[in-house]
C-alpha cells in the first residue's frame, strides 16, 4: 500500500457525516418504533411457534446446508 492509496481513502469529515446521516436517521427511527417492544415479545408469548433444534434436525448453525 502506498501513500497514494491511503490518500484516496481520506475524505473530509463533513462528507463522511453526510454519508452516514441516512443510516443514523434510520436507526434512530427504529429505536423509537412503538411496535419494536411488541415484536420482541412475540417469541416469549408464542414459544410454541418458534423453531427449535428438533424443527431442523439436519441444520448446523454457522454452516452451509
Amino acid at each position: 500500500m502506498t501513500a497514494a492509496d491511503i490518500a484516496r481513502l481520506d475524505v473530509p469529515l463533513s462528507d463522511l457525516l453526510a454519508a452516514l446521516r441516512s443510516g443514523c436517521l434510520a436507526e434512530q427511527a427504529h429505536q423509537m418504533d412503538p411496535f419494536d417492544a411488541a415484536f420482541a415479545r412475540l417469541a416469549c408469548e408464542h414459544g410454541d411457534r418458534c423453531s427449535t433444534p428438533d424443527t431442523y434436525p439436519t441444520w448446523t448453525p454457522r454452516r452451509a446446508s
